[in-house]
Protein backbone atom coordinates (compact mmCIF):
# COMPACT_ATOMS: atom_id res chain seq x y z
CA UNK A 1 0.00 0.00 0.00
CA UNK A 2 2.80 2.42 0.87
CA UNK A 3 4.60 1.63 -2.40
CA UNK A 4 1.42 2.30 -4.35
CA UNK A 5 0.82 5.64 -2.66
CA UNK A 6 4.38 6.72 -3.43
CA UNK A 7 4.05 5.80 -7.10
CA UNK A 8 0.46 6.83 -7.78
CA UNK A 9 1.47 10.34 -9.02
CA UNK A 10 -1.33 11.58 -11.26
CA UNK A 11 -4.18 9.32 -10.06
CA UNK A 12 -7.35 10.61 -8.48
CA UNK A 13 -7.11 11.42 -4.78
CA UNK A 14 -10.25 9.40 -4.11
CA UNK A 15 -8.48 6.25 -5.31
CA UNK A 16 -5.71 6.79 -2.76
CA UNK A 17 -8.28 7.36 -0.03
CA UNK A 18 -10.11 4.18 -0.96
CA UNK A 19 -6.94 2.16 -0.46
CA UNK A 20 -7.41 2.73 3.26
CA UNK A 21 -11.02 1.61 3.25
CA UNK A 22 -12.38 -1.92 3.43
CA UNK A 23 -14.29 -1.72 0.14
CA UNK A 24 -11.67 -1.53 -2.57
CA UNK A 25 -11.23 -3.51 -5.77
CA UNK A 26 -7.99 -5.28 -6.55
CA UNK A 27 -7.63 -3.15 -9.69
CA UNK A 28 -7.68 0.13 -7.79
CA UNK A 29 -5.13 -1.13 -5.32
CA UNK A 30 -2.77 -2.77 -7.77
CA UNK A 31 -2.69 -0.68 -10.91
CA UNK A 32 0.66 1.16 -11.21
CA UNK A 33 1.20 4.86 -11.77
CA UNK A 34 1.92 4.39 -15.47
CA UNK A 35 -1.11 2.28 -16.38
CA UNK A 36 -4.68 3.64 -16.58
CA UNK A 37 -7.05 1.49 -14.55
CA UNK A 38 -8.65 -1.18 -16.73
CA UNK A 39 -10.77 -4.32 -16.65
CA UNK A 40 -11.18 -7.50 -18.66
CA UNK A 41 -14.86 -7.35 -19.59
CA UNK A 42 -15.04 -11.12 -20.06
CA UNK A 43 -14.10 -11.92 -16.46
CA UNK A 44 -14.38 -8.61 -14.58
CA UNK A 45 -17.57 -6.96 -15.79
CA UNK A 46 -19.16 -6.82 -12.28
CA UNK A 47 -15.95 -5.36 -10.83
CA UNK A 48 -15.90 -2.72 -13.57
CA UNK A 49 -19.56 -1.80 -12.99
CA UNK A 50 -18.87 -1.32 -9.27
CA UNK A 51 -15.88 0.88 -10.05
CA UNK A 52 -17.94 2.90 -12.54
CA UNK A 53 -20.70 3.50 -9.98
CA UNK A 54 -18.20 4.46 -7.29
CA UNK A 55 -16.60 6.99 -9.61
CA UNK A 56 -20.02 8.35 -10.54
CA UNK A 57 -20.93 8.77 -6.88
CA UNK A 58 -17.62 10.56 -6.24
CA UNK A 59 -18.20 12.95 -9.15
CA UNK A 60 -15.17 11.72 -11.10
CA UNK A 61 -14.85 11.62 -14.86
CA UNK A 62 -16.31 8.36 -16.17
CA UNK A 63 -15.20 8.24 -19.79
CA UNK A 64 -13.75 4.90 -20.92
CA UNK A 65 -12.13 3.39 -23.99
CA UNK A 66 -13.22 -0.10 -25.01
CA UNK A 67 -10.89 -2.26 -27.10
CA UNK A 68 -11.17 -5.79 -28.52
CA UNK A 69 -8.64 -8.36 -27.38
CA UNK A 70 -7.37 -9.35 -30.80
CA UNK A 71 -7.73 -6.50 -33.28
CA UNK A 72 -5.34 -3.72 -34.26
CA UNK A 73 -5.27 -0.37 -36.08
CA UNK A 74 -8.03 1.06 -33.89
CA UNK A 75 -10.66 -1.34 -35.24
CA UNK A 76 -13.57 -2.10 -32.94
CA UNK A 77 -12.51 0.58 -30.46
CA UNK A 78 -14.98 2.96 -28.82
CA UNK A 79 -14.88 5.86 -26.36
CA UNK A 80 -17.95 6.46 -24.22
CA UNK A 81 -19.16 7.43 -20.77
CA UNK A 82 -22.38 5.45 -21.19
CA UNK A 83 -22.45 2.43 -18.88
CA UNK A 84 -25.23 0.69 -20.80
CA UNK A 85 -23.23 0.92 -24.03
CA UNK A 86 -20.14 -0.54 -22.37
CA UNK A 87 -22.13 -3.47 -20.98
CA UNK A 88 -23.64 -4.14 -24.40
CA UNK A 89 -20.21 -4.01 -26.05
CA UNK A 90 -18.94 -6.53 -23.50
CA UNK A 91 -21.26 -9.13 -25.01
CA UNK A 92 -20.34 -8.54 -28.67
CA UNK A 93 -16.82 -9.99 -28.51
CA UNK A 94 -13.98 -10.30 -25.94
CA UNK A 95 -13.02 -6.77 -24.91
CA UNK A 96 -11.11 -4.79 -22.33
CA UNK A 97 -12.11 -1.42 -20.94
CA UNK A 98 -9.61 1.19 -19.80
CA UNK A 99 -10.04 4.61 -18.23
CA UNK A 100 -9.94 7.20 -20.99
CA UNK A 101 -7.30 9.87 -20.39
CA UNK A 102 -9.30 13.07 -19.97
CA UNK A 103 -6.32 15.35 -19.28
CA UNK A 104 -3.72 14.50 -21.94
CA UNK A 105 -0.73 16.63 -22.73
CA UNK A 106 -1.51 18.18 -26.12
CA UNK A 107 0.67 19.15 -29.05
CA UNK A 108 0.08 22.36 -30.97
CA UNK A 109 -0.29 21.87 -34.73
CA UNK A 110 -0.20 25.16 -36.59
CA UNK A 111 -2.69 23.91 -39.17
CA UNK A 112 -5.18 22.48 -36.64
CA UNK A 113 -4.63 23.54 -33.05
CA UNK A 114 -3.92 21.56 -29.88
CA UNK A 115 -4.34 17.85 -30.57
CA UNK A 116 -3.82 14.51 -28.91
CA UNK A 117 -0.67 12.60 -29.75
CA UNK A 118 0.90 9.33 -28.75
CA UNK A 119 4.44 8.03 -28.81
CA UNK A 120 5.70 4.59 -29.86
CA UNK A 121 8.91 3.17 -28.43
CA UNK A 122 10.37 -0.03 -29.91
CA UNK A 123 11.71 -2.34 -27.20
CA UNK A 124 14.06 -5.26 -27.74
CA UNK A 125 13.82 -8.10 -25.22
CA UNK A 126 17.04 -10.12 -25.25
CA UNK A 127 16.63 -12.05 -22.03
CA UNK A 128 14.07 -12.57 -19.28
CA UNK A 129 16.39 -14.03 -16.65
CA UNK A 130 18.31 -11.88 -16.19
CA UNK A 131 16.03 -9.21 -17.60
CA UNK A 132 17.78 -7.50 -20.48
CA UNK A 133 15.84 -4.94 -22.51
CA UNK A 134 16.87 -2.19 -24.90
CA UNK A 135 15.00 0.73 -26.37
CA UNK A 136 15.56 1.79 -29.96
CA UNK A 137 16.57 5.42 -29.66
CA UNK A 138 14.37 6.55 -32.54
CA UNK A 139 10.71 6.83 -31.58
CA UNK A 140 7.57 7.47 -33.60
CA UNK A 141 4.69 9.93 -33.23
CA UNK A 142 1.04 9.80 -34.17
CA UNK A 143 -1.30 12.79 -34.08
CA UNK A 144 -5.02 13.43 -34.09
CA UNK A 145 -6.35 15.70 -36.82
CA UNK A 146 -8.84 17.76 -34.82
CA UNK A 147 -8.45 19.84 -31.65
CA UNK A 148 -8.99 17.80 -28.51
CA UNK A 149 -12.03 18.23 -26.30
CA UNK A 150 -13.95 15.88 -24.03
CA UNK A 151 -16.96 15.66 -26.32
CA UNK A 152 -17.98 14.04 -29.63
CA UNK A 153 -16.51 10.69 -28.62
CA UNK A 154 -17.59 9.24 -31.95
CA UNK A 155 -15.42 11.76 -33.85
CA UNK A 156 -12.49 9.53 -34.81
CA UNK A 157 -10.02 12.21 -35.88
CA UNK A 158 -10.46 14.06 -32.57
CA UNK A 159 -9.99 11.13 -30.20
CA UNK A 160 -7.78 8.71 -32.13
CA UNK A 161 -4.31 9.02 -33.64
CA UNK A 162 -4.05 5.98 -35.96
CA UNK A 163 -4.38 7.57 -39.40
CA UNK A 164 -1.87 5.58 -41.47
CA UNK A 165 -4.39 2.91 -42.49
CA UNK A 166 -7.04 5.35 -43.68
CA UNK A 167 -7.41 6.39 -47.31
CA UNK A 168 -9.13 9.67 -46.46
CA UNK A 169 -7.60 10.93 -43.19
CA UNK A 170 -4.52 13.16 -43.24
CA UNK A 171 -1.39 11.47 -41.88
CA UNK A 172 0.69 14.04 -40.01
CA UNK A 173 4.34 12.99 -39.87
CA UNK A 174 7.00 14.60 -37.69
CA UNK A 175 10.37 13.00 -37.00
CA UNK A 176 11.39 12.41 -33.41
CA UNK A 177 14.20 15.01 -33.39
CA UNK A 178 11.99 17.68 -34.89
CA UNK A 179 9.22 16.75 -32.47
CA UNK A 180 11.49 17.12 -29.43
CA UNK A 181 12.54 20.59 -30.57
CA UNK A 182 8.93 21.66 -31.13
CA UNK A 183 7.74 20.04 -27.90
CA UNK A 184 10.34 21.83 -25.79
CA UNK A 185 9.38 25.13 -27.42
CA UNK A 186 5.77 24.52 -26.43
CA UNK A 187 6.65 23.23 -22.94
CA UNK A 188 9.98 24.84 -21.96
CA UNK A 189 9.63 23.65 -18.34
CA UNK A 190 9.43 20.02 -19.42
CA UNK A 191 12.62 18.92 -21.22
CA UNK A 192 12.13 15.74 -23.19
CA UNK A 193 15.21 14.20 -21.59
CA UNK A 194 13.44 14.07 -18.23
CA UNK A 195 10.27 12.68 -19.79
CA UNK A 196 12.33 10.01 -21.54
CA UNK A 197 13.80 8.97 -18.17
CA UNK A 198 10.29 8.55 -16.79
CA UNK A 199 9.27 6.53 -19.86
CA UNK A 200 12.30 4.25 -19.44
CA UNK A 201 11.41 3.74 -15.77
CA UNK A 202 7.88 2.85 -16.84
CA UNK A 203 9.14 0.36 -19.42
CA UNK A 204 11.47 -1.25 -16.90
CA UNK A 205 8.66 -1.66 -14.37
CA UNK A 206 6.35 -3.02 -17.09
CA UNK A 207 8.73 -5.80 -18.11
CA UNK A 208 9.70 -6.60 -14.53
CA UNK A 209 6.03 -7.03 -13.73
CA UNK A 210 5.38 -9.11 -16.86
CA UNK A 211 8.22 -11.50 -16.00
CA UNK A 212 7.65 -11.69 -12.22
CA UNK A 213 5.39 -14.76 -12.34
CA UNK A 214 5.91 -18.13 -14.07
CA UNK A 215 4.03 -18.93 -17.28
CA UNK A 216 1.25 -18.83 -18.28
CA UNK A 217 0.80 -15.76 -16.04
CA UNK A 218 4.18 -14.27 -16.93
CA UNK A 219 6.89 -14.23 -19.56
CA UNK A 220 8.98 -17.37 -19.57
CA UNK A 221 12.74 -17.41 -19.91
CA UNK A 222 14.21 -19.27 -22.87
CA UNK A 223 17.82 -19.04 -23.97
CA UNK A 224 16.68 -19.31 -27.60
CA UNK A 225 13.97 -16.66 -27.44
CA UNK A 226 14.13 -13.00 -28.39
CA UNK A 227 11.33 -10.51 -29.00
CA UNK A 228 10.52 -7.08 -30.42
CA UNK A 229 7.73 -5.05 -28.83
CA UNK A 230 6.18 -1.68 -29.61
CA UNK A 231 4.89 0.27 -26.61
CA UNK A 232 2.34 2.98 -27.32
CA UNK A 233 2.01 5.66 -24.68
CA UNK A 234 0.63 9.10 -23.99
CA UNK A 235 1.46 11.83 -21.51
CA UNK A 236 -1.14 13.12 -19.08
CA UNK A 237 -1.10 15.95 -16.58
CA UNK A 238 -0.90 15.19 -12.89
CA UNK A 239 -3.76 16.42 -10.73
CA UNK A 240 -1.87 19.63 -9.89
CA UNK A 241 -1.17 20.25 -13.62
CA UNK A 242 2.56 20.55 -12.92
CA UNK A 243 3.90 17.15 -13.93
CA UNK A 244 3.67 15.14 -17.13
CA UNK A 245 3.03 11.47 -16.38
CA UNK A 246 3.65 8.74 -19.00
CA UNK A 247 0.73 6.36 -19.48
CA UNK A 248 1.08 3.00 -21.19
CA UNK A 249 -1.72 2.37 -23.68
CA UNK A 250 -0.66 -0.85 -25.38
CA UNK A 251 2.23 -3.28 -25.58
CA UNK A 252 2.34 -4.87 -29.04
CA UNK A 253 4.27 -8.09 -29.74
CA UNK A 254 5.84 -8.40 -33.22
CA UNK A 255 4.51 -4.98 -34.33
CA UNK A 256 4.15 -3.52 -37.80
CA UNK A 257 7.55 -1.88 -38.41
CA UNK A 258 6.99 -0.78 -42.00
CA UNK A 259 7.42 2.89 -41.14
CA UNK A 260 10.59 2.17 -39.18
CA UNK A 261 12.10 0.35 -42.14
CA UNK A 262 11.02 3.04 -44.60
CA UNK A 263 12.79 5.87 -42.78
CA UNK A 264 15.57 3.85 -41.14
CA UNK A 265 16.69 1.14 -43.60
CA UNK A 266 19.06 -0.42 -41.07
CA UNK A 267 16.36 -0.81 -38.44
CA UNK A 268 16.20 -4.61 -38.53
CA UNK A 269 19.95 -4.92 -38.97
CA UNK A 270 20.33 -2.98 -35.73
CA UNK A 271 17.65 -4.99 -33.91
CA UNK A 272 19.00 -8.37 -34.96
CA UNK A 273 22.56 -7.45 -34.07
CA UNK A 274 21.43 -6.51 -30.56
CA UNK A 275 19.19 -9.54 -30.10
CA UNK A 276 21.20 -12.30 -31.75
CA UNK A 277 24.85 -11.42 -31.17
CA UNK A 278 27.13 -10.29 -28.39
CA UNK A 279 28.99 -7.93 -30.72
CA UNK A 280 29.84 -4.34 -29.83
CA UNK A 281 26.69 -2.22 -30.21
CA UNK A 282 28.14 1.14 -29.24
CA UNK A 283 27.53 2.44 -32.78
CA UNK A 284 23.89 1.28 -32.84
CA UNK A 285 21.09 3.67 -31.73
CA UNK A 286 19.90 1.60 -28.76
CA UNK A 287 20.01 2.10 -25.00
CA UNK A 288 19.87 -0.66 -22.41
CA UNK A 289 17.23 0.19 -19.82
CA UNK A 290 17.08 -2.98 -17.72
Amino acid sequence: KQWYQRRVRGSDEVIIQRLNSESKSWAEEMHPWWFPIGFDLVNELPVFVRNYLEREAAGLDNSWIIKPWNLSRGRGTYVTSNLAMIVKLAYTSPKVVQKYIENPVLFYRGDVGRVKFDVRYVILLKSVKPLKIYKYNVFWLRFANRPFAMDEFDEYEKHFTVMNYSETAELKQIGDLEFVEMFEQQYPDHPWESIDREICEMIKECFKSASSLPPPRGLSHSAQSRAIYALDMMLKWSDDKKTMVPQLLECNFNPDNQRACKYHPNFYNHCLKVLLTDADISNIPVTEIS
